[in-house]
């Protein structure tokens, strides 16, 4: 259960740091760090390195699609 949290922290906190740019390239790399990041936490055995990658790549998409709103 512990995994769990730290997991849902990790993406929570993707999702506040790539809000901080309006640059794609940014968030996308930060997104898939932090995605890459919960994949550890969430995998493991043999399934480790497919969460880890599955984890970058959500995060990736994720991260390029998020920008501060303009008002």
């Amino acid at each position: 259960m512990k995994r769990y949290s730290v997991a849902a922290a990790l993406a929570a906190s993707v999702i506040v740091v790539s809000a901080c740019t309006n640059d794609p390239q940014i968030n996308a790399a930060t997104g898939g760090l932090a995605g890459a990041a919960v994949g550890t936490q969430i995998g493991g055995g043999s399934g480790r390195t497919a969460a880890i990658l599955g984890g970058a790549a959500v995060g990736t998409a994720v991260g390029a699609q998020t920008q501060i709103p303009r008002y």
